[in-house]
């Protein structure tokens, strides 16, 4: 066929087409300047390497995608066609706390091509590990091979586990010829014993997509197995030469089970014999190119598709392909409207979606061998948001913007909650600017920075193919002189635990204004100091390396601990392992990194469990005692229940210890272990910025933070819990001037103590609560309610502003809180955290009275200590 335009018009069919083909068929990849069709034609030519992960490479593979978890020592196969990682067969090579003992496997497979102008993280490795044999066999050895009399043409790694009593030996290659676009994997079983073995045949294939854009193939038994993350742009294929697959999944792994002409899943082995399961791996960065490789056609068509005449990129747009009723997937279009892929020969119908709805006419598309240019027609209004978003200085600042259709029915979906710079309805802009494409339409915006500054809530009004100029300024209206805002547990995907883009995160917590953030991922030591120099936002947030160690039992055996050593490219960046049990754990951690000084913080713990009922049995006994010397703070959130200080609270249709109320009680037993609240983010949906401590600082520039001054004022108890309300305590001996902040000690002998208390909100935070809590019980005279008190309650910034005199009889520690009962954070911190009431909580102050130092009263408040609920599991 010539080159030319063709224009199908189909009538009686329903399909209303304007499709213009431009064919190019002058050879078999003839004739294109498009750099994504350009990598068809080189691909064949790049011979095959191998070669081991080193310190000198090592940024390389373990960059190469979101889930890419190559260390030093992991051994790598590549062509012109893909990459693949094979982890160093050693026992205590796991690739994260969840996808656990991967020697031997395959842990990271990518396809070479990447679509020119593609965003960052797209088309790179997805996967978490391909199990051969579904770990039933310790691989323990590995050795190269390639073919000396043809260099470049064939290679193969080959990593093998010994035989024992009731198991074969079993030499698992992973093989790769410069033309194949597919990895092969060769396990080779051999009966060393002396009676008949039966093998199963089976592997595991791990990717994780709970919350992801993601579609696999549905369970039971089919020819072959694929995946597809259409959101992060890679894709997978399995197959094996005269087998069907019986397939079961759930949200991260699918279980292969291999099924040959007689309907068996497993092979009968006698003594001295050997059997061979051979089976094709293959990545596409579309789920098109997988089934294109799986075809297994001699003639392929390659295939760029592309919107021409759309004004400007239209993020979020992509194409459904399907033959008749048999929809064979949707891919997302990239780098200036474009999708480039390989494809059978033949007719297909086309249909563009976009932020997941499908626009315009189903339209028919022809492709045949050699290369086509495809334009599809865009027929949908879109217009463009272009935002600048400043502070009261005039410079630019990160910022959240979130969009809302005015129009009835009406709703956008830029990503995934995985995502990073567009995530459902949001925006996250790490300098202030952006631009977004969106249907035409009118918009309700949120502009946020965090609790500090006042939100701006425009409306405005997209045209078709026009832009809409969206700018703003955020107000710093919150006075926190002297104090910066801090969230000490975070994860991303490196934990192992969910899927989230790390630099998302970072994003998700320099738009909300933390401003000290250390990197806490699960048993693993890293950082975010990559991603904070990538965006430039070295003035807004300053981090350090840390970690989060998990262990048994579950939930109970987690700490946080910063600073941290990190050392790239080792197993856990250098990190201890978790376990075997709590108290060894933290004693591990807390002498990690030869005895270095570190804050180590124990998360989210059932009061009762960790303090008074060490063997969980609900008798009171001495806890995990051991333990206690090395803690130095504890989360005690939902910090909410300050507000209604009962022993137990309600959760759904369960109830739980109320953690606040068991902390104080446990101050009132003698424990000075000072609270924090964290928002424990694992997805970067309004993940980061709901809960914060305001930590006393020397500087309020992030920049200048020295890390372990947070470490030092944490030791010593020196920040405020919130969720938005910024409360300010000090106190003094009534008359002398001396006066402390929360978690120190004040000598009052007199008795008499004067509180200074001021609480500031911004234009979308109130409060309607202030009370003082002394030994843990409500101060009588200063417990104060917008609706008892209203003239203790102001409009404005300032909400609370008093100076408050007690008479101590004794020694007490006291404690401040305030918030909004009955009221919530609303739509600044989205569709679940916005439910919460705002509420702030002090660390304690510490009262001496008598001259003898303080001595806790033993109180506790008409409730018995606390042992394991029975819902803690």
């Amino acid at each position: 066929m010539k080159a030319g335009k063709t224009v199908f018009a189909m009538a009686g069919t329903g399909l209303l087409l304007s499709l213009a083909i431009a064919m190019h068929a002058a050879g078999q990849f003839g004739g294109t300047d498009n750099p994504e069709l350009a990598f068809f034609r080189s691909a064949p030519t790049v011979p095959v390497g191998t070669q081991a992960v080193t310190a000198s490479n090592y940024e390389v593979f373990a960059t190469s995608g979101k889930e890419a978890d190559a260390i030093l020592g992991d051994s790598v196969l590549s062509n012109g066609y893909l990459t693949a990682v094979i982890a160093q067969p050693v026992a205590t090579r796991h690739a994260n706390m969840t996808v656990k003992d991967v020697a031997g496997a395959l842990i990271d497979l990518s396809s070479v091509r990447r679509p020119a102008g593609a965003p960052r993280g797209f088309g790179g490795d997805q996967l978490a590990a391909f199990y051969p044999g579904r770990k039933q066999f310790p691989y323990r050895s590995l050795v190269s091979s390639a073919d000396s009399s043809e260099p470049g043409q064939h290679a193969a790694y080959i990593v093998k586990a010994d035989g024992a009593d009731e198991r074969p030996e079993v030499q698992v290659a992973y093989e790769l010829n410069k033309q194949d676009p597919f990895l092969t994997v060769r396990s080779t079983f051999t009966n060393r014993t002396s009676k008949p073995l039966t093998v199963a045949l089976e592997d595991d294939f791990r990717v994780d997509g709970g919350k992801e854009d993601m579609v696999r193939t549905p369970n039971g038994t089919v020819d072959r197995f694929w995946l597809y993350d259409r959101f992060w742009g890679q894709a997978y294929g399995l197959d094996a030469e005269g087998y069907t697959l019986q397939l079961t999944s759930d949200a991260r792994v699918t279980t292969i089970k291999y099924v040959n002409a007689a309907g068996e899943t497993s092979v009968k082995l006698p003594p001295g014999e050997s059997f061979v399961l051979k089976r094709r791996l293959y990545p596409g960065a579309t789920i098109f190119d997988v089934h294109s490789i799986a075809a297994k056609s001699p003639q392929v068509a390659f295939a760029a598709f592309s919107v021409p005449g759309a004004r400007q990129e239209v993020a979020n747009l992509a194409i459904e392909l399907s033959q008749g009723d048999n929809v064979l997937g949707m891919a997302r279009m990239v780098a200036s409207n474009r999708m480039s892929t390989s494809l059978p020969p033949g007719e297909y119908t086309a249909r563009l979606y976009f932020c997941g709805n499908p626009v315009g006419e189903r339209q028919l598309v022809k492709v045949v061998t050699g290369h086509n240019d495809v334009a599809l027609k865009l027929d949908v209004p879109l217009g463009r948001i272009v935002g600048t978003v400043v502070d009261s200085l005039g410079g630019r600042i990160p910022c959240k913007v979130e969009l809302k259709p005015l129009a009835e029915g009406a709703k956008i979906d830029f990503g995934p909650e995985t995502a990073e710079f567009a995530v459902r309805n949001l925006i996250y802009t790490p300098n202030g600017q952006f631009e977004q494409t969106v249907p035409a339409g009118r918009y309700a915006v949120i502009i946020s920075h965090g609790p500090e500054f006042d939100i701006i809530q425009p409306e405005i009004e997209v045209k078709a193919g026009s832009d809409a100029i969206l700018k703003g300024t955020l107000v710093r209206s919150v006075d926190t002189t002297g104090w910066i805002s801090s969230d000490f547990h975070s994860h991303s995907s490196p934990s192992g635990d969910n899927t989230s883009s790390q630099l998302g995160r970072v994003l998700n917590l320099v738009c909300e204004h933390v401003e000290f953030a250390p990197c806490t991922e699960h048993n693993r030591v890293t950082s975010y100091e990559p991603h904070i120099k990538a965006l430039g936002i070295e003035k807004f947030l300053s981090s350090v390396p840390g970690i989060e160690m998990t262990g048994s039992p579950l939930p109970l055996n987690h700490q946080n601990a910063f600073p941290m050593k990190y050392t790239p490219g080792v197993q856990d960046g250098g990190g201890p392992i978790s376990g075997p049990d709590l108290e060894t754990q933290i004693e591990r951690l807390g002498l990690w990194d030869d005895r270095s000084e570190k804050l180590l913080q124990v998360n989210h713990p059932d009061m009762g469990w960790m303090f008074y009922d060490k063997d969980g049995d609900g008798k009171p006994d001495s806890g995990f005692e051991r333990a206690f010397p090395f803690m130095d703070v504890v989360e005690i959130h939902p910090i909410e229940n300050a507000l209604n200080l009962k022993p137990t609270v309600s959760r759904g249709t369960s109830t739980f210890h109320n953690t606040v109320f068991n902390w104080l009680q446990l101050l009132n037993q003698g424990f000075r272990i000072y609270g924090v609240v964290n928002t424990d983010a694992h997805y970067n949906f309004h993940g980061s910025g709901f809960l914060r401590n305001w930590i006393q600082s020397s500087t309020d520039a992030p920049a200048e933070i020295k890390y372990m001054d947070m470490v030092h004022a944490a030791e010593q108890g020196r920040l405020v819990m919130s969720n938005g309300p910024y409360l300010e305590v000090t106190a003094s001996e009534t008359g002398k001037p001396e006066t402390v902040v929360s978690g120190q000690d004040l000598k009052a002998s007199s008795g008499k103590v004067t509180l200074k208390v001021r609480v500031q909100c911004p234009n979308w935070l109130d409060v309607n609560r202030l009370f003082v809590l002394v030994n843990g019980r409500h101060h009588s005279l200063h417990d104060y309610s917008r609706e008892q008190n209203p003239d203790a309650f102001r409009s404005g910034v300032v909400k609370f502003e008093r100076t408050l005199d007690l008479d101590l009889k004794g020694d007490a520690h006291l404690v401040v809180v305030t918030g909004l009962v009955g009221g919530s954070l609303g739509a600044v911190h989205g569709p679940t955290y916005g439910k919460s009431a705002p509420t702030a909580i002090t660390n304690p102050i510490f009262v001496d009275v008598d001259g003898n130092g303080f001595t806790p009263n033993k109180d506790t408040l008409d409730a018995p200590l606390p042992v394991k609920h029975p819902n803690s599991k």
